[in-house]
C-alpha cells in the first residue's frame, strides 16, 4: 500500500477479503441478509480507520468481525430469546446430512479452544497467523492447538462412528 491513498488501500483490502469476512459472519448468524449487514458494518469500521491513515490487515478484519458479532449477539439475546444456534450446513444452506450431524456432535464435545481453532481453520479458511491475531495466541501456539484439536477430533469421531456401526 505504501504511498497509495487510503481509498486505494481500503479498496484492495475490501476486494481481497469481503467474501471471506462475509462467509465468516454468515456461518455464525445463519441468515444471509443479516450476515451482509454485519459484514457491511465491519467494512464501515475499516473505512473509518483507513481514512484516518491506519493500516489494516485481513486479521484485523476478522477480529473486528468477531467484535461486531459479539455486539450483535448481545443485542439479539436481549430482545429476542429465539436466537438460533448455528448448525452445520451445506453450501446451499440445507442440512448436510448424517455426516454433518456427526461432525457437529464431535465439535460440541471438544473443549471450546480446540473447537474454535478447527472452525477458524477449516470453515473460516483462516491461516495460522490470522487465527493467532483473532485469538491472541502466538502462531506457534495456534499450530500446537490445531494439531491437538485434529487428534482429539479424530479420536472422538472414530469413537462415535464405531458406536453408530455397533448399533446397526
Amino acid at each position: 500500500m505504501g504511498n497509495d491513498p487510503p481509498e486505494q488501500g481500503f479498496t484492495d483490502l475490501y476486494r481481497a477479503n469481503h467474501g471471506r469476512v462475509l462467509r465468516f459472519v454468515a456461518r455464525r448468524v445463519g441468515e444471509e441478509a443479516e450476515a451482509e449487514d454485519l459484514t457491511a458494518e465491519v467494512f464501515r469500521i475499516a473505512w473509518d480507520k483507513s481514512v484516518r491513515g491506519e493500516v489494516l490487515t485481513p486479521a484485523w478484519l476478522f477480529v473486528t468481525a468477531r467484535h461486531v458479532l459479539s455486539n450483535h449477539r448481545r443485542s439479539v439475546q436481549r430482545g429476542d430469546f429465539a436466537y438460533r444456534r448455528l448448525a452445520v450446513t451445506s453450501p446451499g444452506g440445507q442440512p448436510a446430512g448424517e455426516t454433518a450431524d456427526l461432525v457437529s456432535e464431535v465439535l460440541e464435545q471438544l473443549p471450546e479452544a480446540q473447537r474454535d481453532v478447527l472452525v477458524h481453520r477449516y470453515w473460516d479458511d483462516l491461516g495460522a497467523s490470522e487465527i493467532a491475531a483473532l485469538t491472541g495466541l502466538s502462531v506457534s501456539a495456534v499450530w500446537v492447538r490445531l494439531h491437538r484439536a485434529r487428534q482429539a477430533f479424530k479420536r472422538s469421531f472414530k469413537a462415535i462412528t464405531e458406536v453408530g456401526h455397533a448399533k446397526r
